[in-house]
């Protein structure tokens, strides 16, 4: 869908798309949380993993990713040129006045299509900030605590918080620097994770988005 339908799709129908699939995302996350998965541990064979909804949950955080990667990728090259459109424009209405409609209806799609950017850095932002801040939470749960159930829970999870990782790798440089302060905390939370995956996946992280910062 994303490669033959998305890009003639109006905003208003790429947002509704993502709503829908975040909702379905968000049942699958709510019942693979930590909390159901240690509840659903104890009540199986410690040699099986627990009910879940895992790989669902996966192959929605690598679609909703993603989209909305895609979505912001050329984020400021797209408002600097609808700045640049719009200023041209007023001076071209300035100098004539029939072309006006067309100038007004040029810029109403540009600001339209501006919005829609926002939306998705919004929900992008969001998204992985809730991925972390969770993982982050129960990772500092497992320095206080031997019981292997928590381990367990965190070794489950892994691959979605690596999907996220790996998504922020190719996040849009200029969303995460402004969002920095929000992720940082975060990120530095799981240094100490038991899984080397991720911790694999915060190399990258520091050596794609964090490294050039400091360069």
């Amino acid at each position: 869908m994303q490669k033959k339908y998305w890009n003639k799709l109006k905003p208003t129908h790429k947002i509704t798309i993502m709503d829908i699939l975040f909702s379905v995302l968000e049942f699958a996350a709510s019942y693979n949380s930590y909390s159901n998965l240690r509840l659903r541990m104890r009540q199986i064979p410690a040699e099986r993993p627990p009910f879940n909804l895992l790989r669902q949950e996966l192959a929605g955080t690598s679609i909703y990713l993603d989209i909305l990667q895609k979505t912001t990728d050329g984020i400021n090259s797209i408002r600097e040129e609808s700045t640049e459109t719009t200023v041209a424009q007023k001076g071209n209405s300035l100098m004539n006045n029939d072309a006006a409609p067309n100038d007004k209806f040029q810029q109403s799609g540009s600001i339209e299509e501006d919005k829609f950017q926002q939306i998705a850095e919004e929900k992008l932002v969001s998204f992985c900030g809730q991925v972390l801040r969770e993982a982050s939470d129960f990772q500092s749960c497992t320095a206080e605590s031997a019981n292997m159930d928590v381990h367990r829970v965190l070794e489950l999870r892994s691959p979605i918080i690596v999907k996220v990782l790996r998504g922020m790798c190719f996040m849009n440089s200029q969303i995460f620097r402004s969002h920095l302060r929000e992720f940082y905390p975060l990120i530095t939370k799981l240094v100490c994770c038991d899984q080397m995956d991720v911790r694999g996946s915060l190399a990258d992280l520091f050596n794609m988005q964090l490294n050039p910062l400091l360069a």
